[in-house]
C-alpha cells in the first residue's frame, strides 16, 4: 500500500482517510501540536534519544562552545549545559521561543547558556567561533545551501555539524508528500532522501561525512518521562483524555506509521569543517 491510498473525496474535498479518521489535505504543524496542544517540550524527530546519540556522535567535551540553531524552548541547550559542561548559545528566529527559552533557562546551572533571536541564514555571529554547531528539525524550513554556508562560517577549523532531519526512505510522489504533510508534519515539504542530505553537506565543502537512517517508533513512557518529567507527563496525558479532537489527531499518526512503513524516518548526519587533522 501507498500513502496515495489515504487521499479520498467526500463532498467534493480532498480529505486523508486514515483508519476512521478524515483529516483536511493541508500543513500540518506537529511542532505546534505537540507544544500547544500537548505541552511537550522536545519537539524534534525522536526526542531526546535522537539528540542523545547526535551529541554522542559530535564527541562534545567539557568547555566547547556550541550553537543550537534553531533551539525552540531550549531543551537541548539545557541538556548540553547539564551533561556536557560546555557553553552554548541558543538561536531561533521565534522572539516567542527565545522568550520561553530564556524562561525554562533559569538558574546557576543554566549560566552558561545565552540565547539570541536571529535567522538560521545569517546570524550575525563571528566568524570560526563554534567548535559544534546542531541543526535539528530545521534545515528543511530553510534555504539550506545558505544556512549551511553560514553554518561553514560560524564553525571552526575541525569543528563539527550534527543535522537531525526527517527524510525520506523512498522519493515521494506529490500526493504522498501532500498526504504526508497533512498527516504528520508540514516539515516533509523540505524533507530530502539520505542521500541528498549527504550530498547538502559534501557541497557545502564540509567532509568526513557519516550518517544514520532511523524509522518513526511510539514514544515509549520511559522516554515521555525523561522528557517531560513525570509532572509533565501526567499534563499531556491529562489533555489527550480531557480533549478527543487531540486523541483523533494522535490516533491518526500513529495508524499512518503502522499502515505505510518504510517511506520515511529520520537521518542524523555528522561532517567536518576541514582543518588540520
Amino acid at each position: 500500500m501507498s500513502p496515495e491510498d489515504a487521499l479520498v473525496h467526500t463532498d467534493g474535498q480532498e480529505a486523508v482517510k486514515i483508519g476512521g479518521y478524515l483529516l483536511p489535505v493541508e500543513d500540518f504543524s506537529l511542532t505546534r501540536f505537540m507544544l500547544d496542544d500537548l505541552g511537550m517540550q522536545w519537539l524534534h524527530p525522536g526526542g531526546i534519544l535522537s539528540s542523545e546519540r547526535l551529541l554522542k556522535q559530535l564527541a562534545i567535551k567539557p568547555g566547547m562552545r556550541v550553537l543550537d540553531l534553531g533551539c525552540g524552548l531550549g531543551s537541548t541547550c539545557r541538556y548540553l549545559a547539564r551533561k556536557y559542561n560546555c557553553t552554548v548559545v541558543g538561536l531561533d528566529r521565534d522572539p516567542e521561543m527565545i522568550i520561553q527559552a530564556r524562561a525554562r533557562s533559569r538558574g546557576r546551572r543554566y549560566a552558561s547558556i545565552e540565547y539570541c533571536e536571529a535567522d538560521a541564514n545569517d546570524t550575525g555571529l563571528e566568524n570560526d567561533s563554534f567548535d559544534r554547531v546542531i541543526v535539528q528539525s530545521v534545515a528543511c524550513f530553510n534555504d539550506k545551501p545558505n544556512m549551511l554556508k553560514e553554518i561553514t562560517r560560524l564553525l571552526k577549523q575541525d569543528g563539527q555539524v550534527g543535522f537531525n532531519e526527517v527524510t525520506w526512505v523512498k522519493p515521494p510522489t506529490e500526493k504522498v508528500e501532500r498526504v504526508t504533510r497533512a498527516t504528520i508534519c508540514e516539515t516533509f515539504k523540505g524533507a530530502l532522501l539520505e542521500d541528498d542530505w549527504v550530498k547538502l553537506l559534501e557541497d557545502a565543502g564540509l567532509d568526513r561525512v557519516t550518517h544514520e537512517a532511523h524509522a518513526f517508533k511510539p514514544v515509549a513512557p520511559y522516554q515521555m518521562l525523561r522528557e517531560e518529567g513525570l509532572l509533565g507527563t501526567v499534563k499531556v496525558m491529562a489533555r489527550v483524555l480531557r480533549h478527543p479532537e487531540i486523541n483523533m489527531r494522535l490516533s491518526a499518526v500513529s495508524d499512518y506509521f503502522r499502515q505505510y512503513p518504510g517511506y520515511f524516518g529520520y537521518g542524523l548526519y555528522m561532517a567536518h569543517k576541514p582543518g588540520t587533522h
